[in-house]
């Protein structure tokens, strides 16, 4: 991952905003500061990061399948289960707040591009694999990536027979270094483990983290902006500038425009407050409590981002050269998401949020 997500302090400047209340809003379940805060890590921070760690334990199976039979069919299964864990991992990108950025999880799982090149070299010439080799090397040498790069090969062309023995071994660490991770990002925020989540529901109650409900609203704010800026502004413009496929973020998958996809999913999942069937109460119900208009203009942004998305048809490698006005549209519809997320709705909860 290349973002640096900077958490926005509570006292930041405010700015004018209209927050005329609408005619209409006795038709919206309202919602209180600290229902939201309640309801995000009850329903969406902690079920992700669950379903984060039970993939991450599928793709592993998976992998581990495949070394010891491989076939066509176990192949397939493997890059199902890889593209599974990839859909949850880029909605938790959505609220890159806490340990998954204290404490690295972030770049020890989703460095990228791969230098296939430096990958090649590196499997050569390692005598064996484990582990605890992988868990010493650099970031852009584990993780997700590399992993894709051995189950797809370049150009997404590898087939079984393909997969060399020190590629296999090589597999089955990585997989098991990202079920490590996953794992102890998940118990990173339960109570039994390092309970962040009570960092977050003590918001303006005696938390370290955050001294302020403000903190906390204006983080998860910051964090659905963030993710939308990094998708227009570098996973998408970068080589989209450069039409250059080597700087795309799953490029041996061709799973670009659907990791793309999730993240908007996942800062949409925040703001709506749901995650897998499940639903809370959430910034959208706060937001529309006090300006429905605001909240409906923040929801046709996130669907016009997600639908501009999903009028790239082709791969997002050769999009580039052959879709560029469907890319420039999506990154313009993003931009605009972006731009509302950090002006109008950091300002509104400036505005309503007081202690």
């Amino acid at each position: 991952m290349k973002k640096t997500v900077l958490i926005l302090a509570a006292g930041a400047t405010l700015f004018a905003v209209s927050c005329k209340k609408s005619s209409n809003d006795n038709n919206t379940t309202t919602a209180t500061e600290t229902q939201v805060i309640n309801d995000f890590v009850a329903k969406t921070a902690l079920p992700m990061y669950q379903d984060l760690q039970d993939k991450a334990t599928s793709l592993n199976t998976a992998v581990n399948t495949l070394n010891t039979a491989p076939t066509e069919a176990n192949l397939t299964a493997a890059r199902t289960a890889w593209k599974n864990i990839r859909s949850t991992w880029e909605q938790c990108e959505g609220f890159l707040i806490g340990p998954v950025e204290d404490d690295n999880y972030d770049p020890n799982m989703d460095t990228w591009p791969v230098d296939y090149n430096q990958l090649d070299s590196f499997v050569s010439s390692s005598s064996s694999f484990s582990v605890e080799t992988v868990e010493g090397l650099s970031q852009s040498l584990r993780g997700f990536h590399p992993l894709e790069y051995i189950l797809w090969g370049k150009g997404g062309t590898e087939d079984v027979a393909s997969i060399t023995a020190k590629e296999k071994q090589y597999m089955v660490a990585l997989s098991q270094d990202i079920l490590n991770t996953c794992t102890k990002l998940n118990s990173s925020w339960l109570a039994a483990g390092g309970n962040y989540q009570s960092k977050v529901l003590t918001a303006g109650s005696g938390s370290t983290v955050y001294p302020k409900r403000l903190d906390i609203m204006l983080a998860l704010v910051s964090g659905m902006s963030g993710i939308c800026d990094e998708v227009a502004g570098g996973k998408i413009k970068e080589p989209f500038t450069a039409i250059d496929s080597n700087l795309t973020e799953s490029p041996f998958s061709h799973n670009s425009i659907t990791d793309f996809t999730n993240n908007i999913i996942g800062s949409r999942a925040v703001y709506l407050c749901n995650f897998n069937g499940q639903q809370g109460l959430g910034m959208s119900n706060f937001v529309a409590a006090k300006n429905l208009d605001l909240d409906n203009r923040i929801k046709a942004k996130y669907a016009t981002a997600i639908s501009a998305l999903g009028n790239v048809t082709a791969t997002f490698e050769v999009a580039i050269h052959t879709q560029r006005t469907q890319l420039q549209t999506a990154m313009d519809a993003i931009a605009d998401l972006q731009a509302t997320l950090d002006g109008d709705l950091k300002t509104f909860v400036q505005t309503y949020v007081k202690d």
